[in-house]
């Protein structure tokens, strides 16, 4: 499969765009949280996906989590709005929309025996420049490591927004 040509490029990118943008986010408000998963399936990261394709989803992307943080309830006694981009997995990426505190304070500890993040500089790297991206909203990089069933698996994961 990673070496088809990856066809309709720029017909998948806008049905994309345009499954994220009839999003209704603050639904489940009785949650922990509430995910908004990426609507697509793993095309997006083929290495025969064009550059171009994989920045205007990153930038759309990013786009929806600010518009999320700026319609956000006043009422909400609390509310984290967070975008995680996983590279090179770009499929699974997810807004996430966090209504607990002590959850929002939990899920930044990951340093158990199958899983850890280990925290990336942002003056060493950044997804945003890479990638020549603008964004008002605060970018922290971890390199993810999950052990499964003896198979190692490595992402790095970037998060905007309310940090």
């Amino acid at each position: 499969m990673d070496k088809k040509k990856q066809r309709g490029q720029r017909r998948k990118i806008k049905a994309l765009c345009d499954k994220i943008d009839k999003w209704v986010p603050f639904q489940e408000q009785a949650q922990e949280c509430e995910y908004f998963h990426a609507p697509c399936s793993p095309w997006i990261e083929s290495p025969k996906t064009s550059r171009k394709i994989k920045t205007k989803f990153m930038k759309k992307w990013l786009d929806k989590t600010a518009e999320i943080m700026k319609n956000k309830p006043q009422e909400l006694p609390f509310c984290k709005v967070v975008a995680v981009v996983d590279c090179p997995n770009l499929w699974s990426s997810q807004i996430i929309i966090f209504y607990s505190e002590d959850y929002y304070k939990t899920f930044w500890d990951r340093k158990g025996q199958y899983q850890s993040w280990d925290y990336i500089d942002n003056k060493e790297w950044s997804l945003l420049k890479s990638r020549n991206i603008e964004s008002m909203l605060t970018e922290k990089g971890y390199d993810e490591t999950i052990i499964d069933e003896g198979a190692t698996i490595k992402s790095v994961l970037w998060f905007y927004g309310e940090l």
